[in-house]
């Protein structure tokens, strides 16, 4: 029979019985849309969970299903019984990550722990990763088939991006509105190598509808630590974290990546038992809001580009739309800009199918979920004329322009907050950000 599992694991047993496996989850499910497999269902593999906590099934037939769960949470919007089956799912994917001894997990461990964090490290691989690209050895990699002799090393390298030239954001920058209310930006770790513009959009849109923007020092949040189970990494990076951004005083916390925004508004629940800073990750949960959600509080500041003239389609990032229930103001943002015409996309809520780091570990599964986010991006392109597509998340980001860049569709990916502050840029003014001051 199977170990014991960790002793607040019982606590979900109760959590379990609210499934009543009316099935509304299903149609709900990318896994279960793409395998037509019961186990690969939320009801499903709320089932083998059930049975694992009872002991009657061993962690080696439950482990793989959980493991192809995106953790996306539309299962429980539609949910009509409240099921808090992503709860349930971190919770269980803990106990079978402290059982997992493998090889595999130590490397993600080790990755975890002690890459994201030094940032440091991730800029000097962001040079290398554009020099890599801009010095033509991409391209040359590419047409020789290097990499297909590495099959998985292969599909990584096609995810990438172009990589950006990083304007550093380095701690006590400031920006904006010194008498405005105090906004600390939260840069993160992958995304500030990758869309590192996208902070300056940031910056620039809050700027110019009067808040003060201050650059606490900070490092990886622990998200993809997180949803991997390995949550005594992720209590440890929050800790960090959460005394460095408050100890500048913020009213607001701001977060432009949906994925760290999930992962931190549950710090309060993470560090709920630990006295010592209990309260302070209370406070910061609280505070926490991402970007769109924060302009979307009060009337936008007058725009001055008014010449964009451009067809728009949101795909809306599932740890938005799901998890911290940000869901039409993205839209209705983006709808104020002038010449922005928003085109409807089917499903928007449905996941891509990149999910933290599931498209490299699972990149079958993850392309046949891609394949009918990408239908209807189809429709939206060819047959109403989006030319864009944005979204508040920097995996979905990755894995929309993959399908695009495949589909060959004359379509760019974009952030929401680059459209708005485009928008707040006079046509006469270069694109870049203004600079910060101390």
């Amino acid at each position: 029979m199977s170990q014991t599992p960790l002793p607040h694991l019982q606590l979900e047993l109760d959590k379990l019985k609210a499934c009543i496996h009316c099935g509304i989850c299903l149609p709900a499910c990318p896994t279960y849309q793409a395998t037509g497999s019961e186990a690969e269902s939320p009801r499903g593999r709320l089932y083998l969970m059930k049975k694992l906590l009872e002991g009657q099934l061993e962690p080696e037939a439950v482990k793989p299903h959980l493991d192809q769960c995106l953790a996306c949470h539309g299962c429980e919007t539609v949910c009509p019984s409240a099921v808090q089956y992503g709860n349930i799912l971190l919770s269980t994917r803990e106990d079978l990550a402290q059982r997992d001894h493998s090889l595999s997990r130590r490397l993600k461990r080790f990755v975890f722990s002690r890459v994201l964090p030094n940032h440091r490290l991730l800029v000097w691989g962001g040079r290398f990763l554009r020099l890599y690209q801009r010095s033509g050895l991409q391209m040359l990699v590419r047409g020789l088939g290097l990499l297909k002799i590495a099959p998985a090393l292969a599909h990584q390298e096609s995810l990438l991006p172009e990589i950006p030239a990083r304007r550093a954001l380095t701690p006590g920058m400031g920006f904006g509105n010194s008498a405005g209310e105090t906004v600390a930006l939260l840069t993160g770790c992958v995304m500030d190598i990758f869309y590192n513009p996208v902070h300056w959009d940031t910056i620039e849109a809050l700027a110019a509808n009067g808040y003060w923007v201050v650059i606490p020092e900070q490092s990886c949040c622990g998200a993809l630590a997180h949803h991997a189970g390995d949550t005594d990494i992720t209590r440890e990076r929050a800790k960090d974290l959460i005394t460095k951004t408050l100890s500048i005083h913020p009213q607001w916390i701001v977060v432009n990546s949906a994925g760290c925004g999930s992962t931190m508004k549950d710090y309060g629940k993470l560090l709920a038992g630990d006295s010592s800073i209990a309260p302070q990750a209370a406070e910061f949960s609280e505070k926490l809001i991402d970007v769109m959600a924060l302009l979307a509080k009060k009337p936008l500041a007058p725009f001055k580009n008014y010449g964009l003239h451009e067809k728009i389609t949101y795909h809306a990032a599932c740890h938005l739309y799901h998890v911290q229930k940000v869901k039409q103001e993205p839209m209705d943002l983006l709808a104020q800009v002038p010449g922005v015409e928003l085109v409807p996309l089917t499903q928007m809520e449905a996941c891509c199918g990149s999910a933290g780091i599931f498209n490299l570990e699972h990149p079958e599964l993850s392309g046949e979920i891609l394949q009918e986010k990408m239908a209807h991006l189809t429709t939206a392109c060819q047959a109403n004329g989006a030319s864009t597509v944005v979204t508040g998340n920097p995996g979905c980001m990755l894995q929309l322009q993959k399908g695009i860049e495949t589909q060959h569709l004359p379509m760019q990916v974009r952030h929401p907050i680059s459209v708005l502050a485009e928008a707040y840029r006079s046509p006469q003014q270069s694109s870049t950000s203004p600079k910060g001051k101390r």
